[in-house]
């Protein structure tokens, strides 16, 4: 290089074939500065991305790309004193466009230097990150909402664990109770009924907390029969009776349908209606009025309609109030508390029967109306009474080793069991229960899951290696997972607490076949 070229010179001579090698280049922005920061270069990608032409830039200082809050930090010179002092630096954060918005960059810049080690200028490379910087934050985002989700699931799922084990030896006692009502007083009768009833709704009142999940899965499956529509309404009124009662409401009913046979799964329909009921009477002030018509149109179908005389539904929140959390109003949850999963679930179950579910309302303190359409069985259908009893003994005797640890579960499933004409023993752990099975000669292995010294799924390992022993899982958990993990552990049959004792006699019937 003659020595008489300056290093300008030698810096623009450069410069120009930097432009040359770097100018086709679009996916980054790649261009030159002066040693104050000043841009000499600049290629394809650069004017792409930051949006200044060659002539709008050339010649400005490359701080014009940084924010002002950067720019008053002092941020563009101190990456360059930085760069000259290390040999370049990289550096990540926004950076603004022409237009005024900005974007996430990834940026090297690297001093350049004649053959002093005088600095003459810096190399700088920035690629616009955004669409990546999203992505990561998009899967950082979704792993969080997925582990979240499990967190909730296995918090609900927990949950319901404790809730339904208490019910199961209060369904066991009315269920043993109701089916020796001729030693019963007569007017204890009717109370062991409503105590039955009163049980079973609970225990799908608990399964709301895991409704909403199974219908986001499309996993909510229905248990259809012949349902007697009036039956089902007089029920849902008689476990509201009380609350009706407390805020001296007037109650008008007129079941009118002459067609009220209904294929639904009669305990998930009497949700529906007590859901209604009870959010009428919630919402209607003491003294008020409610009124319940049941009737059948012209081609048949079931309508069951209530009218209170409550707050009234703003007619703009009508097209929301059957989403899950919604209420009529933001202040109803303050005032009369609730999540607001009752009408979301009703209309979903109401749309598994193939049904309508609409509401009515003028606006506020006008009351309102609800409205159900379900279509009924065809003519000569036999109505099955929604609490039939269970009757008849088993239609064989079998050996059955019931493994639980809740005292009260354990005491009045055995005796029911019993009751329907089994031989019973028990036991508590993991431990007896090994025991009693190497002992004895046994048919069936009823056990729960959660046991104080292991897990019932050691016990359904041991009756599979019997081979003749059948295993059915007894447990509070009921989601699709856990009913996978029993099938893979070992056990033929998943029930959930609180017990259907129709269901658990129909399993052990198909065994004893």
């Amino acid at each position: 290089m003659p020595k008489n070229w300056s290093s300008s010179t030698a810096l623009h001579e450069t410069a120009e074939q930097f432009h040359i090698l770097v100018d086709s280049v679009e996916e980054y922005a790649i261009y030159m500065l002066d040693p104050n920061g000043k841009v000499i270069t600049w290629n394809t990608g650069a004017e792409k991305i930051k949006g200044y032409s060659a002539e709008e830039i050339v010649g400005k200082n490359f701080a014009s790309f940084y924010t002002a809050d950067d720019v008053a930090a002092g941020k563009p010179q101190r990456n360059l004193r930085e760069a000259a002092r290390r040999g370049y630096i990289r550096d990540q954060g926004l950076r603004v466009r022409k237009d005024g918005s900005t974007f996430e960059a990834e940026v090297i810049i690297s001093a350049l230097r004649d053959h002093t080690g005088k600095i003459r200028g810096f190399s700088k490379v920035t690629r616009d990150i955004t669409d990546q910087i999203r992505s990561r934050e998009f899967e950082a985002e979704k792993i969080a909402a997925q582990k979240a989700s499990k967190a909730k699931d296995d918090f609900l799922a927990a949950l319901s664990h404790e809730l339904r084990t208490p019910l199961t030896p209060a369904l066991a006692a009315a269920t043993y109770l109701e089916d020796n009502s001729e030693k019963l007083p007569p007017q204890f009768v009717e109370d062991v009924e409503i105590i039955k009833r009163n049980v079973q709704l609970q225990a799908r009142l608990i399964d709301d907390l895991l409704d909403l999940t199974r219908i986001a899965r499309g996993k909510l499956h229905l248990e259809l029969e012949d349902c007697d529509a009036h039956t089902i309404v007089r029920n849902a009124l008689e476990t509201a009776h009380s609350a009706i009662a407390a805020k001296q409401l007037k109650l008008r009913t007129k079941l009118e349908a002459k067609e009220y046979h209904i294929l639904a799964d009669c305990i998930r329909l009497q949700q529906v209606f007590w859901n209604l009921i009870n959010n009428a009477v919630k919402f209607t002030s003491e003294g008020g009025q409610i009124t319940i018509h049941a009737f059948n149109d012209k081609r048949g179908a079931f309508h069951f309609e209530i009218t209170d005389t409550g707050i009234g539904i703003e007619p703009q929140r009508l097209a929301s109030l059957f989403q899950p959390f919604e209420q009529a109003d933001p202040s109803v949850s303050r005032q009369f508390g609730g999540l607001g999963l009752g009408l979301a679930i009703s209309k979903r179950l109401i749309d598994l029967h193939h049904g309508t579910i609409e509401a009515e309302s003028r606006g506020r303190s006008f009351g309102a109306t609800f409205k159900v359409s379900l279509d009924t069985l065809s003519e000569g259908a036999a109505a099955i009474a929604l609490n039939d009893r269970i009757a008849g003994k088993a239609s064989k005797a079998l050996r059955i080793l019931l493994v639980e640890d809740h005292r009260d579960t354990r005491r009045t499933l055995s005796r029911l069991l019993t009751h329907f004409g089994h031989d019973v023993v028990t036991a508590d752990n993991v431990g007896s229960a090994t025991e009693i099975m190497s002992l004895n000669h046994l048919d069936v292995v009823l056990c729960d899951i959660g046991l104080p010294d292991g897990s019932g799924y050691e016990v359904a390992a041991q009756a599979r290696a019997k081979g003749h022993i059948k295993a059915i899982a007894l447990t509070g958990f009921g989601t699709e997972d856990d009913i996978r993990r029993s099938k893979e552990a070992g056990f033929d049959f998943h029930l959930v607490k609180p017990l259907n004792f129709q269901e658990l006699q129909t399993v052990l019937d198909q065994i004893a076949t």
